[in-house]
């Protein structure tokens, strides 16, 4: 059986390294083994392969060899992970959540209408909606202050009673 941490260098070229692990990455592991490569030496660009089981790091030069980056990947994989800030959407994963969001608008703005119209069942798209993962906008709940507790309400007798009572003893 294979350390935690193990590795191996399947391939080596001077502007080149492909590793492999024995296991899959975690994202977090990934991310943060990513970052440290390419953070420490920005002649570089490293990125997953294999599914996750290994890396590649290729120099952005191919006649510039890569520093040797083993010792830091060493170290990297010995700490425990770093929870780093997930990546803004580029591309094609913008585009996605943008049809996400406006498709979920659409299947709303539908149930409304069905609701309101006879001839258009509503129910249906409120419930694809909800499938997808709309939910309602919580709305903001006002604050009693302090201030408003010890002031006298009107309230019934029995109450002003109590308060009475409370406040004589």
């Amino acid at each position: 059986m294979t350390p935690r941490n193990a590795y191996r260098v399947k391939h080596l070229l001077p502007h080149r390294i492909r590793i492999d692990f024995g296991e899959r990455l975690s994202p977090e592991q990934m991310r943060s083994v990513i970052w440290l490569l390419e953070h420490h030496d920005p002649d570089a660009t490293v990125r997953p392969a294999a599914s996750g089981h290994g890396l590649v790091i290729c120099s952005r030069n191919p006649d510039r060899p890569l520093s040797d980056p083993l010792p830091r990947l060493d170290l990297v994989l010995s700490q425990p992970v770093a929870h780093l800030s997930e990546l803004p959407p580029q591309g094609v994963q913008k585009l996605i959540r943008q049809s996400h969001q406006g498709t979920l608008k659409l299947l709303i703005t539908l149930a409304i209408a069905g609701w309101a119209l006879p001839i258009l069942p509503g129910t249906p798209f409120f419930l694809l909606a909800w499938w997808m993962g709309w939910r309602p906008e919580p709305r903001a709940v006002n604050a009693i202050s302090p201030a408003d507790v010890d002031q006298d309400k009107p309230i019934s007798s029995q109450g002003a009673s109590m308060r009475a009572e409370r406040h004589a003893s």
